[in-house]
């Protein structure tokens, strides 16, 4: 059996073939790498399909949302005095918070992840906690955590392409009677939504809410998208009408503020520390004496797999006792099969979407690899990897320098040059000392910055300033009295 990652003895992995450092040629002799292309004409249809297919769904989608927009008066939004007069919160109950947001599981990533653990850590401080997504595929349809929150479910999920993803959007062509219903039968006492300008469940919960609410900015965008333009004074309308706002980084909260004047506190995502720092036995088929490179995304162009499977081609050459594990699904998977050489085929796996299996994956993996490209905002896989105890090859982009310091807790890689991320993967397996200490100070970053408990402590203490302020208002215009409704709120403990 193979030794564990911190003593496996890498010497017999070391090539007597340097790897080049000089980046603005191609990696000298053998290890030069081509730019990945289709293989097969059977990856260049299957690719032309997923564009027509993707083309003609949003086309679909446009119009029904275009339907929705004009039936629930969207434009309304920010024009409504009604919406700021604020019922009076009840002291004696718990406080009751809605999180919205079209991502919930079984989809697999970030947001997913992000809104589950904002609703068990509300519901750890003993609040009554409501998420509200989309209806899904049975068996996945469950209304009831056993972390204690409860889950509405509106409409069903429909995919769309967007923003070089694959979204989700909720459909019901009674959506916004839903939406009325809850919101009346529920009253809540704060709404955090997610993704606020992603139609169509966000826009409905805002254009009907009769409580505070927070938005949470989690996307990177970085040119204003034809929508935004298209309806600039509507979407400039819906930011400044939110009581809050929350993004998960600088840099996808500059465009926002840029294009329509509002404000952000800057949260980051957390990541569930002790999930992923497991020592967990490894994968058998996978525990050997070969170097496991990990990458863990859906399989879209945003997530850079192209320049990964070219940087593997550099890497492999230069250390033939390596594979690389790539787990996530997505509509380009059976592409990016098609683009593995015969040479390679052996060492490159794709193992699928994976949700439980995370952790020992995680262990399994020797370095993971992140080469997601420009339009990430933050990176949950990047939070994950640098909790995993492992070390951490990424993209050098905005998002991840306001998380990780190149050098000191990764290894970062200009995005689109797979010579840089073999090399930088190269320097790791030869300098396993390096490795080790990039693991250690990426871990007691996550431990001390980015648990979830911090996390939502911070968006706790950001929600609680701004019902005060508002029960402050309301006792100025006399519309209320009496003693603060959030510092007297009783727990459901």
């Amino acid at each position: 059996m193979a030794q564990p990652p911190s003593q496996k003895n890498w010497t017999d992995l070391r090539s007597s073939q340097p790897v080049s450092t000089d980046f603005s040629s191609p990696v000298a002799g053998s290890l030069y790498v081509r730019p990945l292309s289709p293989i097969t004409w059977k990856a260049k249809i299957e690719y032309a399909i997923w564009q027509l297919k993707t083309g003609f769904s949003n086309t679909l989608v446009g119009l029904y949302l275009t339907l929705l927009f004009v039936s629930n008066q969207m434009w309304r939004i920010g024009k409504d005095p009604k919406r700021k007069l604020f019922r009076p919160l009840d002291v004696s109950k718990p406080l009751k918070v809605g999180i919205v947001s079209e991502y919930y599981y079984p989809h697999l990533g970030g947001l997913s992840g992000d809104v589950h653990f904002a609703a068990v850590e509300f519901a750890k401080m003993g609040y009554d906690v409501k998420l509200i997504t989309t209806n899904v595929q049975e068996p996945h349809n469950f209304h009831f955590s056993p972390y204690g929150f409860e889950i509405l479910r509106l409409g069903y999920s429909l995919p769309v392409f967007s923003n070089g993803s694959t979204a989700k959007i909720a459909f019901a062509w009674n959506l916004g009677r839903q939406v009325k219903r809850m919101i009346r039968e529920q009253r809540f006492d704060v709404i955090h939504i997610h993704c606020p300008l992603t139609p169509s469940l966000p826009f409905l919960v805002q254009r009907y809410a009769d409580c505070p609410v927070i938005g949470h900015v989690h996307t990177l965008l970085r040119s204003k998208p034809f929508f935004f333009r298209l309806f600039s004074n509507v979407l400039s309308r819906i930011m400044n009408d939110f009581e809050g706002n929350i993004a998960v980084s600088k840099v996808s909260a500059t465009p926002f503020t840029e294009w329509f004047k509002c404000q952000f506190e800057i949260i980051p995502n957390g990541v569930p520390v002790e999930e992923f720092n497991q020592r967990l036995p490894r994968i058998p088929k996978f525990d050997d004496d070969k170097v496991n490179l990990f990458f863990i995304g859906r399989m879209e162009p945003r997530n850079g797999i192209s320049v990964l499977i070219d940087a593997f081609r550099i890497i492999h050459r230069a250390e033939p006792k390596t594979r690389l594990i790539l787990a996530g699904a997505g509509p380009l998977r059976a592409f990016y099969e098609d683009t593995i050489d015969d040479e390679l085929r052996p060492h490159v796996h794709f193992i699928g979407p994976i949700l439980e299996e995370r952790p020992q994956y995680f262990s399994t993996a020797d370095i993971n690899v992140c080469p997601t490209t420009r339009v990430a905002a933050l990176g949950v896989t990047l939070l994950e990897s640098m909790a995993s105890g492992k070390p951490t090859v990424c993209s050098d982009i905005a998002a991840y320098k306001e998380t990780a310091e190149s050098g000191k807790d990764v290894l970062m890689a200009h995005p689109d040059r797979p010579e840089e991320f073999a090399a930088q993967v190269l320097r790791i397996i030869r300098e396993p000392g390096l490795g080790a200490l990039l693991a250690k100070r990426a871990l007691t970053k996550m431990e001390k910055h980015y648990t979830w408990t911090h996390i939502i402590h911070r968006v706790d203490i950001y929600t609680r300033a701004i019902l005060e302020n508002i029960h402050r208002q309301a006792q100025r215009q006399g519309q209320q009295q009496g003693q603060s409704p959030i510092s007297n709120r009783k727990s459901l403990n």
